[in-house]
């Protein structure tokens, strides 16, 4: 009897030993920098999601330089452009 524990004792240090050691120590499969990279691949998906909102604003922008009217409007708005004779007020902020 006394045997049988013996053996399930260093059956199980063993077992133990193998699951920390894999879990922490393992080159480029341990816990540790699978959380990290985790981590790091919601961060980029975010940034993607981020970009892909910002590429579709622009195209719309683009589209929208496209037409004269909208053209001159945003010139005028953005950049304080004017026509001969205009007058330009700037409002304060």
């Amino acid at each position: 009897m006394n045997k049988i524990l013996k053996d399930r004792r260093l059956w199980i240090i063993t077992i133990i030993v193998f699951v920390i050691f894999i879990a922490f120590f393992d080159p480029g499969r341990n816990l540790i920098d699978r959380m990290r990279l985790k981590e790091d691949i919601k961060e980029l998906e975010q940034q993607k999601e981020y970009y892909l909102e910002k590429i579709a604003a622009d195209s719309a922008m683009i589209e929208n330089l496209k037409d004269d009217d909208f053209l001159e409007q945003y010139a005028r708005e953005k950049y304080l452009m004017k026509r001969e004779g205009d007058v330009v007020y700037i409002a304060p902020e």
